[in-house]
């Protein structure tokens, strides 16, 4: 987070465990069929019958370390990557660990601390918060001695020089991913080696993850789909107002009291005011609505970040549709394939069911309506790849795996292929919560600094997992 949103998010804590202690039944989540969460983002062929594994208890359960173009990996230990950029001035780059800030989040904090603009601040891509993560970064202009004494919460800096050009986002060749997936019953053997045996036979269809369509509505799609179908005024209000099966009982309570109000955006906001940290974009857009009055394009461009992903996830969607048809009727799809939000003509025939059914003639003219929106050149996607695996391991709860895969790829459409993969809240009373070093266990490495550097922060983000889950 920013320093803004912590201190955002302290304050709302205050006000969440007061409403948790006094009505607990509206943090409890409704009972979902399995694998709902996928089919609500157009994941329709999941697997059947695999067993139950619970993904990203601790952040070292989901370990995400970068590939780089060259095939060094830029490890969350320390192991040394040579630099890539010799004999040059004018850009410092460096290696950073974290754990739970995203890669946006660390930008940010970069930026407030240097004093450096975002858009001088480089990276190949986006690593989630929920996890602990390492890659390269880079800084246009920076000076060598300012990022060496760099000290961010919740990061550890290392091969800090100096160098000619920028990361750029797909700069990489992919990530490596070390996971736990903790199990109710032990995973026999052979049942682990025969399904890692189809997987690096058939491969696996390349769906986008869960976290593509935003954590915990799992929306982001819809308010996309409003933004581009019906426009800016859909899409702000898909966003502030849309239900959502995955969002608990206290925070759509607060969501349906404000869609009461919709029109007056000072009392809309003064509803969501109590959580400045859960409902901060709500917030941001109701402050610009305020100010234009009524101006909806300005609303989304007031957080024109999120508006992009949201434009993205809609596109996401739509692929994840045309791969899961490909694949149930046996059909081979054109790879690369194009994502929605590109000019190949092929986008019509592959699309055409869901252009059709959402009246959406041309996706890249109406995105034309916002041109602070930028989705890449002609974006497109592998629609199977098939994982390195580097190595598994059948452990006292669960199981080990570390596996590479290439760059647009997520690991949770790999772990799909292995269990009816579970996450979030509430933590299955059966899980074994044993802290493991997977690194150690696989042989690849070591959580020993890591646990020594950033362990507190790692403590703190537990502490609150914990108090989430049991009521406090």
């Amino acid at each position: 987070m920013s320093v803004q949103d912590q201190n955002a998010w302290e304050r709302e804590q205050v006000v969440v465990q007061a409403a948790r202690k006094a009505t607990p039944e509206k943090f409890v989540g409704s009972e979902k069929e399995p694998n709902a969460l996928f089919k609500s983002i157009g994941i329709m062929n999941t697997p059947e019958n695999l067993p139950v594994g619970y993904f990203k208890y601790r952040p070292e359960d989901f370990i995400v370390e970068e590939e780089r173009p060259d095939g060094t990996v830029i490890t969350v230990d320390g192991e040394p990557a040579a630099p890539e950029f010799e004999g040059g001035e004018g850009t410092v780059y460096f290696d950073m660990t974290k754990v739970g800030i995203s890669t946006i989040d660390a930008e940010n904090r970069i930026s407030e601390i240097t004093g450096y603009p975002n858009k001088d601040i480089g990276y190949a891509g986006i690593k989630d918060a929920v996890a602990l993560t390492s890659q390269r970064m880079s800084v246009r202009g920076g000076i060598l001695n300012e990022i060496l004494m760099l000290s961010l919460p919740g990061s550890i800096i290392r091969n800090v020089h100096e160098g000619k050009g920028v990361m750029q986002v797909g700069g990489l060749k992919g990530n490596r991913f070390t996971l736990m997936i903790r199990t109710e019953n032990p995973v026999e053997q052979a049942w682990v080696d025969e399904r890692i045996e189809y997987i690096e036979t058939k491969g696996i269809m390349n769906y986008f993850g869960v976290q593509r369509f935003g954590t915990p509505r799992f929306l982001a799609h819809h308010v996309g789909k409003s933004m581009l179908v019906d426009g800016a005024a859909a899409g702000v209000r898909a966003y502030i107002t849309r239900e959502s099966d995955f969002e608990l009982p206290y925070f759509a309570e607060k969501r349906a009291a404000a869609s009461e109000q919709w029109g007056d955006w000072k009392a809309m906001r003064d509803t969501f005011s109590e959580l400045p940290y859960a409902f901060r974009h709500e917030m941001d857009m109701l402050d610009s609505l305020v100010k234009s009055d009524g101006h909806f394009v300005t609303a989304l461009e007031a957080v024109q970040q999120q508006a992009g992903l949201w434009v993205r996830a809609y596109a996401s969607f739509a692929a994840n549709e045309a791969m899961s048809e490909a694949e149930r009727d046996g059909v081979d799809i054109t790879d690369p394939m194009p994502q929605m939000l590109n000019a190949d003509p092929a986008v019509q025939r592959i699309y055409k069911k869901r252009l059709e059914k959402d009246g959406l003639r041309n996706p890249l003219a109406a995105l034309k309506k916002y041109p602070f929106i930028r989705v890449g050149r002609n974006p497109t996607i592998k629609p199977k790849v098939v994982p390195e695996i580097h190595s598994y391991k059948v452990v006292p709860g669960g199981l080990a795996i570390t596996f590479s895969l290439p760059k647009g790829a997520y690991a949770t459409t790999m772990l799909m292929y292995l269990f009816d993969s579970v996450t979030g809240y509430p933590v299955p009373e059966w899980l074994n919560t044993s802290y493991i070093d997977t690194k150690d266990v696989l042989g690849t490495g070591s959580l020993k600094e890591v646990k020594e550097v950033l362990g507190g922060d790692i403590d703190r983000i537990m502490e609150r997992k914990n108090k989430k889950d049991d009521g406090k």
